[in-house]
């Protein structure tokens, strides 16, 4: 057998073993992660998964053979105790990185443990609070500090983002990406330039918790995630804003407001608690200063109530109560709040004035849960919140949008919901981050990139 053979066949049982640890990762932490999910955090693209495994199954059988089995996994998304140790040591430890490196000094000294692993230069990237740029923030300067990449999610890339972005690297060769992969998304990227002697793809994953636990602590990595200084009141609408995209039990979150730089009207939240996933979408009315403060306490409000065990209807009055008691003009907005349950699959959804969400079914049919003209919150009259109740199953959407999407007139996209199904059917994955970006990708394409009001999209992917 020629050396070429054997490099090549070493090759592949090195790749065939980082498939497996990733999938025993991803479906350890979630049942419903997908053979997409698994290929970005082994670091590989999909036709190289595929060539060694050509279905789920034949992962999952031989996770089995490794006495790891996705059973290990709880319906109700706890893990057997036991399984969340480790057997062997960790290349970089993130709590021991946290607690021993200044956070402003995390970017150079998470390059420097790179280096020191990959045996080669390596520059870490982040990315773009727009989406539409890798950022330079330490490591060398063999590329640009500045390299257009294909559209994220704001500042995280999804699985179809990674592919896109690995397709985009082939032109320079040698040139090694590494995402920074926590939770279903990736917040950065490592490049290593050359082949490096040993997979950043653990340092990485390592990195990745460091940079969110810092993050907190420090503007280095928020500074440079912006290539340009964003008005006050955006820069407020950015510190209010959860990940971009949030795995879930069951399924998957993703939600962006463009533009990024500008305006500041709306705002969303998602979370996940034990009695299921809870998604709100605001509109402020407005790109002022006072309109992001009043979002800040509208979302204040918001957690207030549902963490003292309030309904979405009664966390919507509560808004309303809060923003009234606000000083000087009344500031107004409209809001959404839709409410799964994981187990029931139900799904509640309350609307105080906002456009109305829509279901695109597993089938391809889309429906709108139509609520008719009501009052918004922060007015004179109380609001009345409009509630409805729908089941949400397997390969279901919910899509949650802002005016700035749907409205016609200057600034605004003017989709209609006709073209709001059309942006969200043409996602041909049906991931949550698949079709924001969908949705954001018709956005700009029919605003030529012209929006003077926020255009928010939301999307909550049943597995």
């Amino acid at each position: 057998m020629s050396a070429h053979a054997v490099l090549r066949r070493k090759d592949a049982r090195r790749n065939r073993a980082r498939i497996l640890d990733a999938a025993e990762r991803l479906l350890a932490q979630s049942p419903s992660a997908s053979l997409a999910d698994i290929a970005a955090a082994a670091g590989l693209s999909r036709s190289t998964l595929y060539r060694h495994f050509g279905d789920r199954a034949r992962i999952v059988a031989e996770l089995a053979d490794r006495q790891w089995t996705v059973a290990s996994t709880a319906v109700d998304g706890t893990v057997s105790p036991g399984r969340l140790g480790r057997e062997r040591p960790v290349v970089m430890d993130a709590i021991q990185v946290f607690d021993l490196v200044p956070p402003p000094l995390l970017p150079e000294q998470l390059v420097a443990e790179a280096q020191r692993v990959a045996g080669v230069e390596v520059a870490l990237y982040v990315i773009d609070i727009d989406g539409t740029h890798l950022l330079r923030i330490a490591g060398p300067g063999r590329l640009d500090d500045q390299i257009p990449a294909p559209l994220a999610v704001g500042p995280e890339l999804d699985a179809d983002g990674l592919s896109d972005l690995r397709k985009q690297f082939q032109e320079h060769p040698g040139a090694h990406v590494f995402p920074l992969w926590l939770r279903g998304r990736a917040i950065g990227v490592m490049i290593a330039f050359g082949r490096p002697r040993q997979s950043l793809m653990e340092l990485a994953r390592q990195a990745s918790a460091a940079v969110t636990l810092a993050d907190r602590y420090t503007d280095a990595f928020a500074g440079a995630q912006r290539r340009k200084r964003p008005k006050a009141a955006a820069e407020i609408q950015q510190s209010l804003l959860p990940p971009r995209v949030s795995r879930i039990s069951g399924g998957e979150v993703a939600g962006n407001v463009l533009p990024s730089y500008e305006v500041a009207g709306d705002w969303f939240d998602v979370i996940e608690n034990h009695d299921g996933v809870w998604i709100t979408l605001a509109d402020g009315l407005g790109g002022t200063t006072r309109s992001a403060a009043s979002s800040a306490v509208a979302l204040g409000a918001l957690r207030a109530s549902r963490r003292s065990g309030a309904d979405i209807g009664e966390a919507l009055v509560l808004m309303h109560k809060t923003l009234r008691e606000m000083p000087g003009s009344r500031a107004e907005m409209t809001a959404c709040v839709a409410h799964w349950d994981p187990l029931s699959q139900q799904l509640r959804v309350a609307n105080c004035g906002h456009v109305d969400p829509v279901i695109v079914r597993a089938s391809g049919q889309a429906e709108g849960l139509r609520f008719g003209k009501g009052r918004g919150l922060g007015g004179r009259a109380r609001p009345r919140p409009s509630e409805k109740a729908t089941s949400l199953g397997p390969d279901d959407r919910l899509v949650m949008v802002s005016d700035g999407v749907v409205g016609s007139g200057e600034g605004r996209a003017g989709l209609g919901f006709s073209g709001l199904i059309d942006a969200a059917l043409s996602s041909e994955r049906r991931t949550a981050a698949d079709t924001v970006r969908r949705i954001h990708m018709a956005v700009l394409e029919a605003s030529s990139g012209e929006l003077s009001d926020d255009a928010t999209a939301i999307c909550l992917a049943v597995a």
